[in-house]
Order: C-alpha cells, then structure tokens, then sequence
C-alpha cells in the first residue's frame, strides 16, 4: 500500500488536482520535479493498443482506488490508484505509447516513479509507475516508448508495505489532472488488472476508520493551524474518521463524541506499545542491633540519649546516614545510633 509522495507528476505544479469522482477529498498542489521542455510540449504519437503494467498471474491487487483508510502512518486516505503486490525486481511496462516526462530515483522516504505522457484520441493522459528505486535503468526524459516496453522494476521505495506498483492515471482537463481509476479505464480497453491478478485481497472501504495518535496531537476546531485548539490529545488516542476526508493535511475526526480535526501525518492505523513501566525498586533492607544501643538525638555520643534499644531489637530501615551514624525508629522513637552496632537483617 502506498502513501503520500512527497513528488506529484512533472509539469502539475500548477494544476488542480481533482478526483474523478471522488467529492470528499481536497488534494493539495505539490512541486514537480523539473523536466525537458520537449517532452513537456511533444504530443505522442496516437494509441490504441494497451497492455498489463506486470505479467498476468504475477501479481496480487491489493488496492482499490477511491477513498480508503490509511494504510500506513503518512498514508493517503485517498487513493489515487491501484497497488499491485509482485516480486521485487518484477518488469514494469508501459501501459500504451507515449513519451517519458518524469523519471524520480526512490529513496527510503522518497517514492520513485516514471511518468508516461500518453496521446488517448487527441487527449493527453499521464500514467505514473510508483514505488520504483532506480527510474532510469531502462528509460529516461524525453523517450518515446511502445505500449508493453519495459520501463522499470517493482521496489518498495517511500512509505510502503512491502515490493508494489502503484499505479495511477491522469487525465488532462481544462481545470488541471484528474485523477482516473486505471483499472476502470484499462478494462473498458479490454485490459483487466483484477482478472489478470493472481489473487485480489483489496478491501471494500469501510464507512470509518479508527486510528491512533502517534503522540500528544492538537485537536483543533478547523483543518490547519490557524485553527484554535479544543485539548491536547494523549499518546495513542483513538480518533474515528471517514475516509476520503481530508483538507490541507488535516483530516475530521471524532474523539468519542466530540468532533474536531488533527493533522493526518500525526495518527497511525496502529495502536502505539504502551510505554514500559519501570520495575517497582527492590526494597529497602532493615537491620537489627548487635548489642544494646543508645538511641540519640543526633548523631554523635554529643546529642541526649532518647532510649536504650536492647540487643536483637529491628530497627527497621535506615532513614538517613551522617557518617559512622544512622537514622532509624525504635519503639516509635526516631533518633540516631552508631552503625558498629547495626547488622543487616
């Protein structure tokens, strides 16, 4: 399952990001990746013909697109593709023609992925390959490519469960790229992600999710910062949310039955180890009086003699130490003796 990428597409910085579909979500405008003005502005030869991104039977589906519940701490409670579980190092293909515009090398925090500018009837269409470690071992900007041509290789690169493609797919409108489901459009082209998978273990969404706070979270009256705080939230507080909500990073969440909003990178789907409890200290040892024993006001033969503890008496505890000297109780008397006449009981 894959999470935010910290990259959206090459040229999108400006666009509206839309969900087809989808109302709930409000996506927020990130900065693209620089790339060659040609391949920015060349429209690819005209297609027709698609292809499975990964051989059929290889992969599993794990993955719908549309709302969901975050999967992983920084996760999207939006979707905006399907993730196909396979062998890392699995050949990626292109789904149709068209001309790379965006190659982005994956890190351990950083999603890679290569993005494909397509020609579908006259419209522009942009498909994305996610998750990828290397992203130019077999293309790079500017390459025209042929609809089943390797492009790269299944990784797990960024916020990820485990090898995956995520796949996406962008339509150009005149109000920005619009997020469209790929297996959706790919089976109206006679393509079938979901019959082609081996298994499909995708969940339906559920109508909410509960997760965890990762720390002591705001709780706030509005979806930023500006927003007042209505309390601190604890460690591993549950919060319940809807998926598919979401604006500015910040998701609407109830707490029990008070509602609020807190910052989505700031809860995990999984509920936080309770903090270790240190080990109750061992006790104190008590000790006895070898012989009998001046019980003092303070400590030196100086001080007044309260009362004579008698030899083999408890004196419990020591409750402080002035050199040779010790604190202890006797016969609800507090007062000092000498430790030459003290054993550890």
């Amino acid at each position: 399952m894959r999470s935010i990428r910290t990259l959206l597409l090459a040229g999108a910085a400006t666009a509206a990001l839309v969900l087809a579909g989808i109302a709930p979500a409000t996506a927020a405008v990130q900065q693209a990746p620089t790339v060659a003005v040609t391949a920015q502005t060349t429209m690819p030869p005209p297609v027709t013909i698609f292809r499975l991104p990964l051989a059929a039977k290889t992969y599993s589906l794990t993955s719908h697109f549309g709302p969901r519940c975050i999967p992983v701490r920084y996760g999207p409670t939006v979707h905006r593709g399907v993730d196909m579980g396979a062998a890392g190092g699995s050949p990626i293909a292109a789904i149709a023609g068209g001309i790379v515009i965006a190659t982005v090398d994956g890190t351990s925090t950083r999603e890679g992925y290569i993005t494909i500018k397509h020609n579908f009837g006259g419209v522009e269409y942009r498909s994305v390959y996610m998750h990828v470690w290397s992203s130019t071992t077999h293309v790079k900007v500017g390459q025209l490519v042929r609809n089943g041509q390797r492009i790269g290789s299944v990784g797990s690169s960024g916020a990820s469960s485990g090898n995956h493609l995520h796949l996406e797919l962008w339509q150009s409108t005149a109000s920005g790229l619009v997020a469209v489901d790929p297996a959706a459009f790919l089976k109206k082209r006679g393509v079938d992600l979901y019959g082609s998978a081996y298994r499909v273990t995708a969940q339906p969404t559920p109508a909410t999710c509960t997760y965890y706070t990762v720390g002591g979270v705001n709780f706030r009256t509005g979806p930023s910062t500006n927003h007042s705080i209505i309390r601190m939230l604890p460690l591993g507080t549950a919060v319940v949310h809807v998926p598919g909500l979401i604006t500015t990073g910040f998701i609407p969440v109830k707490v029990g039955s008070q509602s609020g909003w807190v910052s989505a990178s700031l809860v995990s789907p999984t509920q936080p180890a309770a903090p270790a409890t240190a080990p109750p200290p061992a006790p104190k040892p008590t000790y006895a009086a070898t012989a009998a024993l001046n019980l003092r006001t303070g400590p030196s033969t100086a001080y007044a003699r309260i009362l004579v503890i008698p030899k083999g008496a408890n004196v419990g505890v020591i409750l402080a130490s002035s050199g040779d000297w010790r604190k202890v109780t006797y016969a609800g008397k507090t007062g000092w003796v000498h430790s030459a006449y003290l054993v550890k009981r």
